[in-house]
């Protein structure tokens, strides 16, 4: 069963779009997971991919070309590459989310303008790591599923499922009504410490963009408000590592019986 959040029909290009993903893990997420076309996969003779056993075994299946160096680094000229490049296509975005309502614990992230692309794509990788349900973005103000978000999430897109929606205030309105509290990461007087807050129901958890933090309206649709406090003389976390503390103190509540 689904329910709609007033979201955004899949783009376009989607399904058919070409994405490239460089690197062990990110070709071993791919190709295991069954979801994408396979269009091609690079490897560097001797490189540190063809030497791989997990990619020896899953590679066999699809179309190769094994280049010698002057090939493949004439073809990819940076080499944080690994020795594999993987060309795909398939649609990365759900235009729905599912019904959680049988399930008690479930989590999502929601982000508020999260506009730079390196802190989207680590975020999807710790999302991932911290055994998150789902992320929630916006259609607009927010950074777009581009190659460099896939590369920065280290495969992590694969199992992660990514939600675009035309309205965060809309969204969270019809969470709510399916059980879900929302606590928005902010830093404000109200705000209680990230730690005292209860994560382990249904619940929504939004972060904004370092400069500009969460939206007024946005603010107005969470339960609660959480805080990380700061010790230093600078007076904000990069918003990946604020993720990580709020995602793991959740973990943490989780598994302290």
């Amino acid at each position: 069963m689904y329910f709609n959040i007033h979201c955004l029909n899949q783009m376009k290009n989607s399904k058919n779009k070409n994405f490239v993903c460089k690197g062990i893990n990110s070709a071993l997420a791919i190709l295991e997971s069954n979801r994408f076309n396979i269009l091609k996969i690079n490897i560097l003779n001797d490189g540190i991919a063809a030497r791989e056993p997990r990619v020896k075994n899953l590679v066999g299946k699809h179309r190769v070309s094994q280049l010698d160096k002057d090939q493949f680094y004439k073809k990819y000229s940076e080499r944080r590459t690994q020795g594999i490049v993987v060309e795909f296509s398939g649609a990365l975005i759900e235009n729905r989310l599912p019904n959680f309502k049988k399930k008690s614990n479930v989590c999502l992230l929601a982000l508020d303008q999260i506009e730079d692309p390196q802190n989207f794509g680590q975020i999807i990788r710790t999302a991932d790591c911290a055994g998150i349900d789902g992320i929630i973005f916006p259609q607009h103000n927010s950074a777009p599923i581009t190659q460099t978000v896939l590369q920065v999430s280290q495969g992590a897109f694969v199992n992660m499922p990514l939600y675009q929606i035309t309205n965060l205030s809309q969204g969270f309105k019809d969470l709510k009504k399916n059980d879900f509290w929302i606590v928005g990461l902010e830093n404000s007087i109200d705000a209680r410490s990230w730690y005292k807050i209860d994560y382990t129901g249904k619940t929504v958890i939004v972060v904004g963009s370092e400069g500009k933090g969460l939206r007024q309206k946005t603010i107005k649709n969470c339960d609660f408000k959480a805080t990380i406090p700061m010790k230093g003389k600078i007076n904000s976390l990069n918003v990946s590592a604020a993720v990580s503390a709020i995602l793991f103190e959740r973990q943490r509540q989780l598994n302290k019986d």
